[in-house]
């Protein structure tokens, strides 16, 4: 079993790109990883590599959700 490598350095406020789809999915507007990485490199949301991990602010990715969310509907 491999054990996943955190960095001490994270910020509070940031949450990995997976993670972060899996507690978007809970809003009942289920988004993809890949989804959520190409709005975050559209609109200039930093992403941070831990390990094989992106990570961004978890406050920029409510707000790209809810932007992606209110433009499909």
């Amino acid at each position: 079993m491999a054990a996943s490598y955190l960095s001490p350095y994270v910020g509070s406020n940031e949450r990995s790109i997976p993670e972060a789809v899996e507690l978007l999915a809970e809003s009942g507007h289920p988004v993809s990883r890949s989804t959520l990485e190409r709005l975050c490199r559209r609109n200039g949301v930093k992403l941070t590599r831990h390990g094989r991990t992106n990570y961004a602010c978890w406050t920029d990715l409510l707000h790209l959700h809810r932007d992606w969310v209110n433009a499909r509907s």
